[in-house]
């Protein structure tokens, strides 16, 4: 363990300490993992965004661009998820929760 002779020495390695790992803090994996194809949710609007947009629905954080949307890991239900972001978005046409994607049935009920 470093031992410190005095406050401006240990305060100048905190001060470093604290640097680096607010540099590190920025490297998210969340746009890794969405290049790499495996977000949790997946959605295809009915109709393309004007422009890309984020939105944080119920603590899943929402990338959206074209007709396109993914999302981070949650633990609702799909429906459920697939109303919040039809609120926000407008009319989806297919929505998937991992590997289990609505039907008709439920992808009414998202848009209704």
């Amino acid at each position: 363990m470093t031992r410190f002779t005095n406050r401006t020495a240990a305060g100048t390695f905190l001060a470093a300490t604290l640097a680096v790992a607010g540099a590190f803090a920025g490297l998210a994996p969340a746009p890794a993992l969405a290049a790499q194809g495996t977000a949790f949710y997946r959605a295809e609007l009915a109709a393309p965004l004007d422009a890309p947009r984020k939105e944080v629905l119920n603590g899943i954080l929402w990338n959206c661009a074209g007709s396109a949307c993914t999302g981070t890991k949650g633990g609702s239900r799909a429906l459920l998820e697939c109303q919040r972001l039809s609120q926000k978005v407008g009319a989806i046409v297919s929505f998937a929760r991992g590997d289990e994607a609505l039907d008709e049935s439920a992808l009414a009920r998202c848009n209704g």
